[in-house]
């Protein structure tokens, strides 16, 4: 679906956000079976694999990683992730925790993030908890956070990631307060509704029931 222009979201075991401009940035790649869905989306648009420049991982967990080898292999395009998960989804390192063995195939990290930075016009924002280098990603010039799993939207509205998932449930917990202190009016999650107005206010709002 099209959130705004040049801001689509493609539903998979998790959802992945493409940004559209001047160039293709993916977020996110879902499961290892979900990479034909991602590319069967592009065609859809009338894009090609190789026009994906950038893929941004917002975290090592299978559902966001599992298709990450394949459409590298397919677009050739720059891999970007935070320094701490640079080494898990290259499988040089271990996962330390839940859900237990990566389902996914290892893949070299070209551009290593840290909280602050800004790639493509993004600021990274790191939101440690759910995994050690868990990201979300801020558009300010579209007003759009990309949270990945800092924060998912189901069952009864926004609020954290199921404590079964998250590595440090505490930690994660002040992640979504930190990206709570940004502005922004859409949001994409991983898991549940994308928000297409009032997104940090409503984040907010859920925060103060935490």
């Amino acid at each position: 679906m099209e959130l705004m222009r040049g801001v689509h979201v493609i539903e998979t075991n998790a959802n992945c956000a493409l940004l559209i401009d001047d160039r293709l940035i993916l977020v996110d790649t879902g499961m290892y079976s979900n990479a034909t869905e991602i590319l069967s989306y592009l065609d859809r648009i009338t894009y090609k694999p190789t026009d994906i420049s950038s893929i941004v991982i917002t975290h090592t967990h299978p559902d966001h990683v599992g298709g990450l080898a394949s459409l590298k292999q397919k677009s050739n395009a720059e891999v970007a992730a935070h320094r701490i998960e640079a080494d898990y989804i290259s499988k040089k390192v271990k996962y330390p925790g839940p859900p237990g063995p990566q389902r996914h195939r290892a893949c070299p990290v070209d551009v290593l993030l840290e909280d602050g930075d800004r790639y493509q016009e993004l600021l990274v924002i790191h939101t440690p908890g759910h995994t050690p280098g868990n990201i979300a990603l801020l558009d300010e010039a579209r007003s759009l956070l990309i949270a990945g799993d800092t924060v998912r939207n189901e069952g009864g509205g926004l609020g954290p990631m199921s404590d079964v998932y998250n590595i440090d449930p505490t930690e994660h917990r002040h992640s979504i307060k930190k990206v709570a202190a940004h502005d922004f009016e859409r949001l994409i999650v991983g898991h549940g509704q994308p928000l297409a107005e009032d997104a940090s206010k409503s984040l907010k709002e859920a925060i103060a029931r935490l």
